[in-house]
């Protein structure tokens, strides 16, 4: 949803299908529109479609994704639902299935002004009163997120038992499937399995890649959270701890939440907007599980790269980063119990 783009030839196939999309949505025709792919997503392709000044939001599965990621439809249905319950999001306009107007799945959306390349939110001159007040703006849609209960949520995975077990057994399959050793995941896995948090006291609706690269933000902090492919029912305190991971403060190592503020902040922010306070404990032990779930990723995106499933530069970069989150996950987890 930022504005950097490769330009694509006008009214081809796939504008014409957003054109159509946005004028039933809206209850005009926007006329023509030119599509400029924005980049940086690594699991679904977006796109930038413009009219004159309009702008709008394109997302849409790309050949041979893996199906681990909430479908599009399901994105469609939690953003509406995210939006009811006051985040700041994207409006969604459009959802079209598979072999429709926008060839495979895919949704429109309105677009949002800002940025999300996360070393331009924590650098910029112009973002510095937006790092100021982030914290606590992250925590009010952290709280408002999880007031929603994404049990009766059509296509929302949940754990239905131990969202900390589940969490377990689902990145310690994706790694077998990936088929790559990685040692120090696999003993941070038996930590975690062995030492999880108690049940939360409710599963809510957890967004599940909360995080810089996945928010839109403007001189004025917080415009939009984006990319909700990872939301599922789950453990509020799950959040929490991904946004601590270190390999999203992107240098900015002493601000544990994202890079831009302290935990105390963010925290006292979302309990004041109604969410319920975890225990230090249990964001620790959910960072820790962060760190495994990156580490994960970042080898099954490498591998569809290896395979050729999605040949693609980005992907093969991020094989080179999974020593980042291992060396975390062992500063973590006290290697020496259990």
């Amino acid at each position: 949803m930022t504005c950097s783009s490769v330009a694509q030839p006008p009214e081809d196939a796939l504008a014409v299908g957003v054109r159509d999309l946005i004028a039933e949505a809206k209850g005009s025709d926007p006329g023509s529109i030119t599509l400029s792919t924005i980049p940086g997503g690594a699991s679904r392709e977006t796109f930038l479609a413009e009219a004159g000044d309009r702008r709008w939001v394109v997302r849409r599965d790309p050949v041979g994704a893996p199906d681990s990621f909430a479908p599009l439809a399901t994105e469609f249905r939690v953003v509406q639902a995210a939006a009811a319950a006051g985040v700041p999001v994207a409006r969604p306009l459009a959802f079209e299935p598979a072999g429709g107007r926008l060839e495979s799945a895919g949704l429109v959306m309105d677009h949002v002004s800002g940025t999300s390349v996360a070393p331009r939110v924590l650098r910029r001159d112009d973002l510095a009163g937006a790092r100021r007040v982030l914290p606590g703006q992250l925590g009010a849609a952290l709280a408002q997120i999880h007031s929603i209960d994404g049990h009766g949520m059509e296509g929302v995975p949940a754990s239905d038992a131990d969202p900390a077990l589940a969490a377990c057994a689902l990145w310690e399959g994706t790694l077998d499937e990936v088929g790559e050793p990685l040692p120090a995941v696999e003993a941070g896995l038996r930590w975690l399995r062995l030492h999880p948090p108690s049940p939360p006291t409710r599963e809510r609706l957890v967004h599940g890649d909360f995080r810089l690269g996945n928010l839109i933000v403007g001189e004025a902090g917080l415009a939009a959270v984006i990319d909700w492919e990872l939301c599922h029912a789950g453990d509020p305190a799950e959040d929490i701890g991904w946004l601590c991971v270190r390999s999203w403060r992107f240098g900015n190592d002493d601000m544990r939440v994202a890079g831009v503020g302290s935990l105390p902040e963010l925290l006292d922010a979302y309990e004041e907007a109604g969410g319920e306070r975890p225990a230090p404990e249990r964001i620790r032990w959910w960072e820790a599980m962060g760190n495994v779930k990156w580490a994960v990723i970042c080898a099954r995106q490498a591998q569809d790269h290896l395979t050729g499933t999605r040949p693609s530069a980005e992907l093969a970069s991020l094989g080179r980063r999974i020593c980042e989150p291992e060396w975390d996950l062992l500063q973590l987890v006290p290697m020496g119990e259990g």
